[in-house]
């Protein structure tokens, strides 16, 4: 195999891999944002909190573990919050003052935001290396060729991983949830009362619908270019 060759290779794999890594992290970020939250806890159907918060509560609070995944600060910037007093449940008062996260939900929501700086860190190594495989497709027609091949192997093997697990999901949902969250997180730090402020804001609702979303934002890409693929290929 000659040296252009392999290099046609290497944009295939590097296509097909970093593209729908990329969809996956664009599709993240667009989730974890304020405008998708507000968008959840103002749509008709969205359970309420039984604990008493309300839409504008849910708004001004859940904000905070949102900018605590994104930004650089440290635990403190969560554990320094307080409730007022209509928000607070009583078991969860400290001497007058009412932690808006318990100890337990502040360890994992330290978790959470490792996974996502590791997740949001693997976004930017695919975002450099699709910079690489634009940079050689300039220099030869087979490269872009190779690049297109490689799109096109992505969006095919992401399509078929997004219908797998969808239809996983929805045939066993507490059962696929139960699993991801033990894939990523120790056992028995995941799990909260219902009456836990990071239920309160947070519920299984929001996952679900977060789930949805990101994989609409993922497949439609995927099928865009399968579509375009179809329409430049032979007859």
């Amino acid at each position: 195999m000659n040296h252009s060759a392999r290099i046609a290779r290497l944009l295939v794999a590097s296509a097909a891999l970093a593209f729908p890594a990329l969809l996956l992290l664009g599709a993240l970020r667009l989730v974890l944002s304020h405008q998708f939250l507000r968008y959840e806890y103002t749509r008709p159907g969205f359970p309420a909190d039984p604990y008493g918060l309300t839409t504008e509560d849910r708004i001004a609070l859940g904000y905070y573990a949102i900018d605590y995944l994104l930004n650089g600060e440290e635990i403190e910037f969560l554990s320094s919050l307080i409730l007022s007093p209509e928000q607070c449940l009583s078991a969860y008062k400290n001497e007058g003052a009412c932690p808006m996260f318990s100890g337990a939900a502040l360890g994992h929501m330290e978790d959470v935001k490792y996974i996502t700086n590791l997740a949001f860190a693997f976004g930017l190594a695919s975002a450099i290396a699709a910079c690489a495989t634009v940079i050689l497709a300039r220099r030869s027609a087979a490269y872009r060729r190779a690049i297109l091949r490689g799109l096109h192997l992505g969006s095919m093997l992401t399509l078929a991983v997004l219908m797998s697990l969808a239809v996983i999901a929805a045939a066993t949902w507490d059962r696929a949830f139960d699993a991801f969250h033990d894939l990523f997180f120790t056992a028995g730090t995941w799990r909260f009362p219902f009456s836990d402020t990071l239920i309160r804001l947070y519920p299984e609702r929001l996952f679900v619908d977060a789930a949805i979303a990101i994989i609409a934002l993922v497949a439609l890409p995927c099928l865009l270019v399968l579509l375009l693929h179809a329409r430049k290929s032979p007859k």
